[in-house]
């Protein structure tokens, strides 16, 4: 009987550095760094929401795991003027939502309907098990983007461009906070990311003259970018910008862009009815999100129960305020990633391949058609909900990498140490404010301010069934306390109207401020911004003998929130006004 020899020592390493077991263990170091990363920014620095659009949708898609269809927590007075104007009453039992739409809600309804059972919070939640499920998902989705987008880029260019700008991608620190931030960025990147690749074959086909296979693609297409407009309306420009290349590039040039407009169209359309029949306006309430910013936040607009609609005539200022602004802080809505900007220089490169060239064109119109939508929808910070530069990213790095490595082959340098030293630096500079955040963030705090999740709890469970709280955080009520809540409204006057006559079926029990509206400036802010009315309010300060509410307590954290009530919900002590 003989006996297979056993592997040496010297072989096992030749295996490792240059036969078959170096490419697995190159994989399973990558996998591994991957989940590190991914458990760093899931487990030990995620501190639970903090956007207003990401606790909103989540509630929203609670709601529906919870068979209360696509309706809202989370009131605001302007569109129960929506709904005034429109059918000259209130919608009866749950309230509808209009203002988000529906795909990303409808994903979290998916996430949280299998943890039902752990929706109640308890006081030692400093993080929601909902925050936590809905982070973990985004991760995921933003993991499964990641990896279309090797396949992408390596039909774009080769495996080591491929490998190279999923390692960047990965490195960049805003990507991960989108990851884990619950707004619908991620889901709209996956869907974004697999219609590109449904465009690259497009092109390819239409090289081969396959007409009936670009038809079939550029259906294809319409559908994920109709699916896109579903998670966030302004992607709608993306679509447009899309459009603009059909009627360009491919051949059929009639029968390609009606036909991509009316697929397209065919997925958005039951929505758009939806709310019309609703609201009378096919956008609902999501329309004057683009008056933020006018004369006025968008928060101060959704406030009004009575809302002046004459700032409609200053968009024009707006879009050429929201361009420029775009273009001062370009760098920090690509995530300060270096690479990205050698993408605007690579439209001057010929690139050896058709395919490669026509589809950075492509791109770079839908670019900037999103760059005029977000110019009228203007993002509030490099991580909010309409912050849509990161779709491209991902690729427009890839072609910034392959534009790099064109030029450093050309100054025709063999010598491989300087090769690794400079992809080296590449990586270092685009992986630094991942380095930087993951080494002065400190974990396991709570997003203070304005959210301490039990505490908001806690101030929700003092109401009983069927009561309606007002607060300037009504999102985070609506999310964290599970009660209907109304956004604070612009007026004592507007809030006596609703309270007095009963609109929301019944009165107005509590009132909530946090730092909200209290961490404001106090002249721009307080005494003469938007909340001016609640002044008093706020500085506890108010006469509360003709106010219907005339209880008040300071809360703990850091006293700076203050609940008002129709009766001691609290304390056997009561703190009355004088």
């Amino acid at each position: 009987m003989t006996h297979k020899p056993s592997l040496s020592v010297q072989e096992l390493v030749h295996r490792i550095e240059v036969g078959s077991l170096k490419g697995f263990i190159l994989k399973a170091a990558f996998t591994l760094a991957v989940v590190g990363i991914a458990a760093l920014y899931l487990f030990f620095y995620f501190r639970g929401f903090e956007t207003e659009t990401a606790m909103d949708q989540a509630q929203i898609g609670r709601q529906m795991a919870a068979g209360a269809g696509y309706s809202t927590l989370y009131i605001r007075p302007m569109a129960m003027w929506q709904f005034l104007n429109h059918s000259e009453k209130l919608p009866e039992g749950f309230f509808p939502e209009t203002y988000n739409f529906p795909l990303n809600p409808l994903l979290n309804a998916v996430i949280l309907r299998p943890i039902k059972r752990w929706w109640p919070m308890t006081p030692t939640d400093l993080v929601y098990i909902g925050d936590r499920a809905i982070a973990a998902a985004g991760v995921a989705l933003f993991l499964g983007s990641v990896f279309l987008t090797f396949y992408l880029v390596r039909g774009l260019f080769d495996h080591k461009v491929a490998w190279m700008t999923v390692g960047l991608v990965l490195l960049t620190d805003m990507m991960w906070r989108f990851s884990v931030s619950g707004l619908p960025q991620m889901l709209m990147l996956f869907l974004f990311t697999a219609a590109m690749l449904l465009l690259h074959w497009a092109i390819n086909a239409q090289d081969e003259e396959r007409p009936r296979r670009v038809l079939l693609l550029l259906s294809g297409i319409a559908v994920l970018l109709g699916l896109m407009t579903l998670a966030h309306p302004v992607a709608c420009w993306v679509f447009g910008g899309f459009l603009i290349f059909v009627l360009i590039w491919f051949r059929l040039r009639t029968i390609s862009v009606l036909l991509t407009f009316f697929v397209y169209g065919a997925v958005v359309a039951s929505w758009l009815v939806r709310n019309y029949m609703v609201t009378g306006n096919p956008f609902g309430l999501s329309i004057y999100n683009i008056l933020d910013g006018t004369s006025g936040s968008e928060l101060a607009y959704m406030a009004n129960l009575q809302p002046d609609l004459a700032s409609f005539g200053s968009i024009k200022a707006k879009l050429r305020g929201g361009l420029t602004a775009q273009f001062q802080n370009l760098f920090g809505y690509f995530g300060y990633n270096v690479v990205v900007a050698a993408f605007f220089f690579s439209l001057l490169h010929i690139f050896r391949r058709r395919d490669t060239n026509m589809m950075r064109w492509a791109l770079g119109l839908m670019w900037l058609c999103a760059c005029v939508g977000m110019a009228l929808f203007t993002p509030r910070e490099e991580v909010s909900a309409n912050q849509l530069h990161m779709l491209f990213l991902p690729i427009f790095i890839a072609y910034g990498m392959a534009f790099l490595l064109v030029l450093w082959n050309r100054m025709d340098l063999h010598f491989p140490p300087l090769r690794t030293a400079f992809l080296s630096i590449i990586f270092l500079a685009a992986a630094s404010p991942l380095l930087i955040n993951l080494l002065t963030s400190p974990p396991g705090r709570i997003a203070w301010p304005p959210y301490v999740p039990p505490f908001i709890n806690a101030v929700s469970r003092w109401m009983e069934p069927g009561e309606i709280i007002c607060s300037d955080m009504p999102w985070a009520v609506a999310w964290y306390g599970g009660r209907p809540s109304l956004l604070l409204p612009a007026t004592v006057k507007q809030f006596n109207l609703i309270h007095d006559y009963r609109y929301l079926g019944g009165p107005l029990n509590g009132l909530y401020l946090t730092p909200v509206s209290g961490n404001q400036p106090f002249l721009s802010g307080i005494a003469r911004g938007q909340y001016r009315e609640w002044a008093s309010f706020i500085m506890r300060t108010a006469d509360l003998s003709r106010f219907p509410l005339q209880y008040f307590t300071p809360l703990p954290i850091d006293n700076e929130c203050v609940f008002y009530s129709n009766r001691d919900r609290w304390s056997t002590s009561t703190q009355h006004s004088p």
